[in-house]
């Protein structure tokens, strides 16, 4: 059977078992039988009681048997000694032949009848397929005794029973839908127009089973059930903004339909992408479980996605359909729509949620001037171990009439070694150039982590300017709509028009601005993040967590260490250089040869050839008699070490201005978006509504009523601007502090 895998067929053999079978002519001829031969036996290999031993109140009974070590094996069973009648003791094996043999292992029984096991699983395949193949293969091969049949269980038995099941709880499951549906909108036809999400879906659904090759299982099945519920949540979300704007007073469904969709947009998308993220895991699933998982999986996301993509097509027209009619829908404006549609479509850039915390996180792990730094961290700490550097070793070699007429050869090995302090503050020196880059890691940490902040508030302040933007355009757009109405009925001239339509003009150029200047920052924060995707700030609060304000500078700043590491390095230079005008000594080794007739101690002549080796050692020490260069390097040093000191001094000073003016520019704006939050921002929002009011009521001109709320927009505007005054405050104290998160 193509696709059946791992094969088990249940075993009912196999138990070893030692058989005794009897020559019962050959007991007779000892004078034994049967019975006191298996007890002989019985006792040996499995014990009996012989007796009872007490203990106080307790008894337990002595059983007797053979030793662990006779009875492993059956040549223990075929040596064992059988007392005859008359005396003698006789091996088992003369009268008996025992063999070691494979018996039944287990018999397993279902409703009284004896059963076997055939069980594989299944690859490549559905379990209803390769069960009816294999009914049918059954059917035509295999002929089976009266008494016999066949039953087909596990997965496909469990599949029947939840069809069956399935068959009830579906159409359960889309009646209650409906009915919930009717409950909350009061209205059939909407009803109606918000359940199309379901047959979007189920296509979503069928499209993703067939483009991962998968087939219909119970799994699947579940998977349409959880999909039917979510899908119809767009629907009500754009239904139910369509009804708000009604209730508003907008009679356009056009305008609606566009209004709706638009403002809609993220929160559809978001309520599509956030059940489909969460079920990417059980859709790429491997492990136990995974044949379940994947299918279920596979039809939630497909059907979401696409009926996600349906719904901001069709939901929209249909609502239309239902307002108008036919008529309505004309080839031109079936084209209008269907471009708006696609625009909006195209518009919306898939954005990763994430926090401040969690953009720090990146930030210290993906880094790419971070890592830089860190593999210079690394470089410095790898040269620590070349402090202790020997000069190279020379080696020479003569050959020649060196001490005589005749032919001779020589060679030496030396080696210089410098004064041991000079190694000792080499080290030194590469262990403070550690320390220098670890402060530049640190520093590089400190400055990014401030980017970071600036760039993610900069976002998140943004994004509640672009609301405040929008509700901006809001207002303007119905007084358009009015100084439009004014201006048809004779009520107004046309400058009340063009002063309307102007300020909406500029509060449109201000937002396109802002999504310009949106766009940028989200693409610095995704290089300083090195994200893979563009990333969209979330934050509790426009105002970044207050540091504690210190009126000393602390000593673990990061630029103070780097320059107090500095200027110590400084120091243990002027040292190691004064360590150059110690000694330095060398060791040297000779082997030579003097061919011809020496005189030895004794008097007596001897000739020597080239064979006849001679040998000396070597010490010299090297004294630095001109000492004039070395000693401007060290002049020259001790000048760098004031110079870092006097940097240290100006750097120290900088920053506690810098620290100070910070602190103070933090109390300010502190103070001020006290003001902003209890005085200004709910004065600016009265000044809204009692403008609104006192323009439909007639009391102030549109002249009165642009100037009022101008005047509460820019009270926002500059709200804004001090949110992130005081932020940049806090970013410039923990910049100076050094404060890493």
């Amino acid at each position: 059977m193509p696709g059946a895998i791992n094969i088990y067929e249940e075993t009912v053999t196999g138990m070893p078992q030692v058989v005794i079978r009897y020559n019962r002519d050959a007991m007779a001829r000892y004078g034994m039988n049967v019975e006191e031969v298996n007890r002989v036996i019985n006792t040996a290999f499995a014990g009996q009681s012989a007796g009872q031993v007490f203990e106080g109140e307790r008894r337990f009974d002595l059983v007797v048997r053979v030793a662990n070590d006779s009875r492993k094996s059956v040549d223990d069973v075929r040596n064992m000694l059988i007392p005859t009648p008359n005396g003698e003791q006789v091996p088992v094996s003369l009268f008996a032949d025992i063999r070691e043999e494979e018996g039944v292992n287990q018999v397993q029984r279902e409703n009284t009848r004896r059963r076997i096991v055939i069980g594989f699983n299944v690859s490549g395949r559905d379990v209803q397929t390769i069960v009816t193949e294999l009914q049918a293969k059954v059917a035509q091969q295999l002929k089976l005794p009266p008494g016999y049949n066949l039953v087909y269980g596990g997965s496909f038995e469990n599949m029947n029973a939840a069809k069956e099941r399935l068959s009830i709880v579906v159409p359960v499951a889309l009646l209650m839908i409906f009915l919930l549906l009717y409950f909350a909108f009061n209205s059939v036809k909407q009803g109606l127009l918000i359940y199309t999400a379901i047959p979007l879906s189920a296509i979503g659904g069928i499209v993703a089973l067939w483009v991962r090759d998968m087939p219909f299982s119970i799994s699947a099945g579940v998977g349409f059930i959880a999909l039917f519920g979510v899908a119809v949540l767009n629907g009500i979300l754009l239904v139910s903004e369509f009804n708000r704007l009604r209730k508003l007073g907008w009679t356009d469904e056009k305008r609606i339909v566009i209004h709706a969709t638009k403002s809609k947009l993220r929160a559809v998308l978001m309520t599509a992408l956030v059940p489909s993220l969460g079920f990417i895991p059980m859709a790429i699933s491997t492990g136990a479980g995974g044949a379940v998982q994947k299918p279920l999986a596979t039809v939630v996301i497909g059907g979401l996605i696409v009926s996600t993509m349906l719904t901001l097509f069709v939901l929209p027209i249909l609502y239309i359909l239902f307002e108008r009619g036919l008529k309505y829908f004309r080839p031109v404006k079936k084209l209008a729509a269907l471009a708006f549609l696609l625009s909006v479509a195209g518009l919306a850039k898939a954005q990763t949620p994430v926090t401040i915390t969690e953009a720090l996180k990146m930030g210290n792990a993906q880094n790419q001037q971070l890592k830089a730094a860190a593999l210079n961290e690394h470089y410095y700490k790898a040269l620590v171990r070349s402090s202790f550097e020997l000069d190279n070793t020379t080696a020479t070699y003569e050959h020649g009439k060196l001490n005589s007429a005749f032919i001779d050869n020589r060679f030496t090995i030396g080696q210089s070694i410098q004064f041991p302090t000079v190694y000792k503050r080499q080290r030194k020196v590469n262990e403070l150039s550690l320390d220098i880059s670890r402060g530049q890691t640190k520093q590089a940490t400190v400055e990014v982590q401030a980017e970071i902040k600036r760039v993610f508030y900069a976002l998140v302040v943004l994004q509640q300017r672009e609301i405040a933007l929008k509700q901006a355009d809001s207002l303007y757009e119905i007084f358009v709509q009015k100084a439009e109405n004014r201006l048809r009925l004779g009520e107004s001239d046309l400058l009340e028009k063009s002063t309307a339509q102007n300020q909406r003009l500029q509060i449109q150029a201000q937002l396109k601005m802002l999504q310009r200047d949106a766009a940028i920052f989200q693409r610095r924060l995704q290089y300083l993040t090195n994200a893979p995707e563009i990333l969209r700030p979330v934050a509790d609060s426009l105002l970044y967590p207050a540091a504690m304000a210190t009126d000393s500078l602390p000593a673990e700043t990061p630029a103070l260490q780097v320059q107090s590491a500095l200027l110590s390095q400084s120091e243990a230079h002027v040292q190691l250089e004064r360590s150059r005008l110690m000694p330095s000594f060398s060791l040297g080794y000779a082997n030579a040869s003097f061919s011809g007739y020496q005189t030895l101690p004794n008097g007596t002549d001897k000739l020597f050839s080239r064979s006849d080796r001679f040998q000396s050692g070597m010490i010299g020490v090297g004294i630095p008699v001109f000492q004039h260069a070395q000693r401007a390097r060290i002049k020259a040093s001790g000048v760098q070490v004031q110079q870092r000191q006097v940097e240290l001094d100006a750097l120290q000073s900088r920053l506690r201005a810098d620290l100070l003016a910070a602190q103070q520019r933090y109390n300010y704006n502190r103070q001020l978006l006290a003001d902003y939050n209890n005085t200004m921002l709910p004065n600016a929002a009265a000044i809204i509504v009692t403008a609104n009011n006192r323009l439909q009521s007639g009391d102030i001109s549109y002249l009165n009523w642009v100037l009022l709320v101008n005047q509460a927009i820019d009270i926002k505007s500059q709200f804004y601007d001090v949110v992130e005054q005081y932020n940049e405050s806090i970013f410039d104290i923990e910049s100076i502090n050094g404060v890493i998160r």
